[in-house]
């Protein structure tokens, strides 16, 4: 069963979340976070076809922030990521957005995370394509992660970098102990990130904050090319299973894990986190407002994709990327591609083992993209709902919790 803390704690304060300003996607958020799994998002029915059980399976909600239903969905990208990532060495590169950009970060979340992925891609692309960094294409898996230890607001890209790639004449090369010069590479991102920066304001994508105007932004903007930006390279991996393992307990469910909720009363929760200076485990205590809004601020603007793939990894490589899989294989130890075969995941009956049969499906409220459907058993197990059903297996989502 999964840990319901988080939920417990949303269902508890909705209604003053309700009362308080929140952007459409927080309130997306809220309701799905708060109804994952309950009756009110909606149950279907099922029945052992040997008459020996009949159960009910709650709607799992199926948002990203979501720590409830997040649990499959986490172990589907692992298998995915296996099967992806070439089996060489992989280097751990972070790059940090300054914290000057944090109100401008907050009234333009899609834009500034579109230009976090570009800025940081084309740093580590183009350099390693130079002769003087290796005349090499990587493969380059990227994460955004918007979240400090304490859940404040820290806007970084995770990246997983092959310890070289192929070259022009599609040979691997390998790139040795370093991957790029750190002060090399603060300075190119500096540059890419200020050059998409200023093209955005200059075609107005860029929305100001209410207590910035024109000159103020500039100011801050000429400043910040006289700061070291942070961009951090780990020390190189033999494989890049860690590091993947690593992001994936942050790429599906949120920042926060649920075990790392520590106490909860009238006066407020305390939770834990590891402080990256010392790497001490310590605790820190916020009113469950605090919190609730704390993640609400780390929930991904709509339509952003927080994982990207380049050079290698990318969608578009697929013909030099099997010349690379065919030389050093998957983590899997595969030399050629495999999908993950999902067609197992039903629900079965615990007495005899056979499949569960779907008599019929019932939603309580208005589930997205389907208008209202009412309880009852003459839909049987065909048609649409049927077709929904399915999805959601294929998905991982029905989970029995009886």
């Amino acid at each position: 069963m999964p840990n319901r803390t988080i939920q417990k704690l949303f269902r508890a304060y909705k209604p003053k979340l309700d009362r308080t300003p929140q952007p459409l996607k927080n309130r997306k958020a809220i309701e799905a976070l708060t109804l994952c799994q309950t009756r009110e998002l909606g149950v279907s029915h099922y029945a052992c076809p040997k008459g020996h059980e009949h159960w009910e399976q709650f709607h799992s909600c199926r948002h990203r922030s979501c720590y409830v239903c997040a649990e499959r969905k986490r172990a589907e990208w692992i298998e995915k990521q296996k099967q992806r990532l070439l089996d060489v060495p992989h280097f751990h590169v972070i790059f940090t957005l300054p914290h000057e950009y944090l109100s401008l970060w907050r009234y333009n979340e899609a834009l500034f995370a579109k230009l976090l992925f570009k800025a940081s891609q084309a740093s580590l692309i183009e350099l390693l394509a130079g002769s003087k960094f290796g005349g090499v294409t990587p493969g380059v898996l990227m994460a955004l992660h918007t979240w400090g230890r304490r859940l404040n607001l820290h806007p970084h890209v995770h990246c997983l970098v092959t310890a070289g790639g192929l070259t022009p004449a599609d040979k691997w090369k390998d790139s040795g102990e370093y991957l790029l010069p750190s002060k090399v590479l603060r300075r190119y991102y500096r540059g890419k990130v200020q050059a998409l920066l200023k093209a955005a304001f200059q075609s107005g994508e860029l929305v100001l904050p209410p207590d910035m105007d024109h000159q103020r932004f500039w100011t801050q903007y000429r400043a910040l090319y006289k700061k070291e930006w942070s961009v951090r390279i780990e020390e190189r991996y033999e494989h890049g299973k860690g590091v993947m393992l690593y992001l994936a307990r942050y790429c599906k469910g949120g920042p926060l894990h649920p075990n790392q909720i520590k106490g909860w009363d009238r006066d407020g929760v305390e939770m834990s986190y590891l402080d990256h200076r010392d790497k001490r485990v310590k605790r820190q205590r916020l009113s469950a407002l605090q919190l609730a809004e704390r993640l609400l601020q780390h929930v991904p603007a709509s339509g952003v994709h927080t994982v990207r793939y380049y050079g290698l990894y990318a969608p578009a490589a697929k013909r030099r990327y099997g010349m690379a899989l065919l030389l050093h294989g998957n983590l899997e130890g595969l030399k050629a591609p495999r999908g993950v075969d999902l067609s197992s995941v039903v629900l079965c009956c615990k007495a005899c083992g056979a499949p569960g049969k779907l008599l019929w499906q019932a939603w309580h409220g208005t589930p997205k993209g389907n208008s209202l459907i009412k309880s009852s058993p003459s839909l049987g197990a065909s048609g649409y709902v049927q077709q929904r059903v399915e999805a959601d297996n294929e998905r991982g989502e029905f989970v029995d919790s009886s």
